[in-house]
């Protein structure tokens, strides 16, 4: 049911064994009458009781959201079509930030944005190297690197989350959130490249 890519599912099916039908029904029919409850959990997890949700295309900063993860993507992103969902806009009081998440499948990451409250100061504002590079580690929850199985696990890490919190995230993100598909800009060579020609 969650959105969760291990192991198994990198390996892909080949070599993998079949389960008995009854099992899957089993399975199921498990998932099911858990649903309800695991709900409340990823929304739990997702934003703290009292925060208020809403869209992020409605939020008066998306225009420069839209922009920092398109360079995000043309600092980042493979080639092709990378699709990024992107959660509801969070506010939890008046004195804080409003915030996003962003799973970004592709690169197996999650990434942690802070909005402007009072709407987008500059469409065309251009990152430098050293801001976008907030989005290649801080701002970043790696899939592969920084998720533990239990809290045990975090022991007070300010970097690692749990596996049932990212699966919330991610779940929140696929089922509530704004998909935004952005392709990489063609990186322009750098002077020395051009003379090498």
């Amino acid at each position: 049911m969650t959105a969760w890519s291990g192991e198994g599912a990198r390996r892909g099916t080949r070599g993998a064994r079949p389960r008995s039908a009854w099992l899957r029904v089993a399975a199921l029919a498990w998932c099911l009458a858990a649903a309800p409850v695991a709900l409340a959990d990823e929304a739990e997890r997702y934003a703290p009781p009292g925060a208020v949700l809403s869209e992020p295309r409605a939020h008066p900063d998306w225009p420069c959201l839209a922009s920092l993860l398109q360079q995000i993507v043309d600092d980042q992103g493979a080639r092709g079509v990378n699709a990024l969902h992107i959660g509801r806009v969070v506010r939890e009081d008046d004195d804080g930030n409003d915030f996003v998440r962003v799973y970004w499948p592709r690169r197996r990451a999650i990434l942690l944005v802070s909005l402007n409250r009072n709407g987008c100061a500059d469409p065309d504002y251009r990152y430098d190297s050293l801001g976008l590079g907030w989005y290649r580690t801080k701002a970043r929850i790696d899939l592969d690197h920084h998720v533990r199985a239990t809290e045990a696990e975090i022991s007070g890490s300010s970097f690692l989350v749990t596996r049932a919190w990212a699966d919330a995230v991610i779940a929140e993100c696929t089922t509530h959130g704004t998909e935004l598909k952005l392709r990489r800009a063609r990186r322009r060579r750098r002077d020395a490249d051009a003379d090498a020609l």
